[in-house]
């Protein structure tokens, strides 16, 4: 169980830490001379920003597709054996309901 909790804390470092040393506090920015950048043309280009919105029920998907798998790990315990079990009622609901939501977008995208 510790092994499990040690990667998703390594996880979580690496998503959450580039975020946070990233951003400068509010008194480095008020320290820091005002400069108004100058508008330059933006040459025009066929590259696509890739721009993720996530709304609020994609979010609770994903934070109960998490829990779904904490829960069925500390509940299973795969380490100590039933690894089928615990990939068929983790792994097997969470690609079914990801692939149906995933169909379901497509669904939505071309409807219009």
């Amino acid at each position: 169980m510790q092994e499990i909790l040690i990667v998703a804390a390594i996880g979580a470092a690496i998503f959450f830490l580039p975020r946070l040393m990233g951003r400068k506090s509010s008194s480095e920015r008020e320290q820091q001379p005002r400069i108004q950048p100058q508008p330059q043309p933006q040459p025009q280009s066929n590259k696509r920003v890739l721009k993720i919105n996530l709304t609020g029920r994609v979010r609770l998907a994903i934070l109960v597709t998490i829990l779904w798998i904490a829960g069925c790990t500390g509940f299973l315990k795969p380490w100590e054996g039933n690894k089928f079990l615990f990939f068929c009622m983790t792994l097997g609901p969470t690609l079914v309901f990801w692939g149906g939501v995933w169909v379901w977008f497509g669904y939505k995208k071309y409807r219009r």
